[in-house]
């Protein structure tokens, strides 16, 4: 009995040590887009954003616009599991919004996380779309797909969106939306309720 302790110990050591290490972006390594090792990362409950969260627009100093607050006002909350990414939209006009996105993949590389709106969803119900992270200044921002959501009937179209073209991780106060119809937007800070 002992010895099977011990090798399912070091078992879990050796796969722990595994699934955090694809993690990282170490260069030019192979990308840990495979299937194999996102369900290691799943199952380790190595969502790199999960949490319970108000978000607010862009860097805490962001000046708001015509149509966004400013970045010390909370607009919102983001409740992450390894399954689902539960987004709530504030809006004292025409009532609060909901996204229920199950979580597809997550691709720690590109950092984005794919989902799939449920049926509970205030708009997008059946489609697809990505949630993009960046880290900047100690602060995590969240870019929600606002590209062609409401075409992307299938995981493999919003795969297909070109990242970059949609959301610019250098501009966190007016790089989200890029290129979608909508004025580019500010990404949403992440803080801990």
């Amino acid at each position: 009995m002992r010895h099977f302790k011990k090798q399912a110990a070091l078992l879990l050591t050796f796969t722990s040590l595994f699934v955090f290490a694809n993690c990282f972006d170490f260069g030019e390594s192979k990308k840990s887009d495979d299937p194999n090792v996102l369900a290691l990362v799943a199952l380790a409950g190595l969502n790199p954003i999960a949490g319970n969260y108000n978000y607010y627009n862009g860097t805490p100093d962001y000046p708001g616009g015509t149509f966004t607050a400013a970045g010390n006002v909370v607009v919102g909350t983001y409740n992450i599991s390894l399954s689902l990414i539960a987004q709530t939209m504030f809006d004292e006009t025409f009532g609060n919004s909901y996204l229920y996105g199950e979580i597809q993949e997550i691709d720690t590389n590109k950092k984005v996380i794919y989902v799939h709106f449920t049926s509970s969803s205030s708009f997008s119900q059946g489609n697809y779309a990505w949630y993009r992270w960046t880290v900047k200044d100690g602060k995590t921002y969240v870019c929600p797909d606002l590209s062609d959501v409401s075409t992307q009937t299938t995981l493999a179209s919003a795969k297909d969106d070109d990242l970059d073209f949609y959301s610019d991780t250098s501009d966190i106060n007016a790089g989200c939306g890029l290129n979608s119809g909508f004025d580019p937007a500010p990404w949403s800070r992440l803080e801990l309720k």
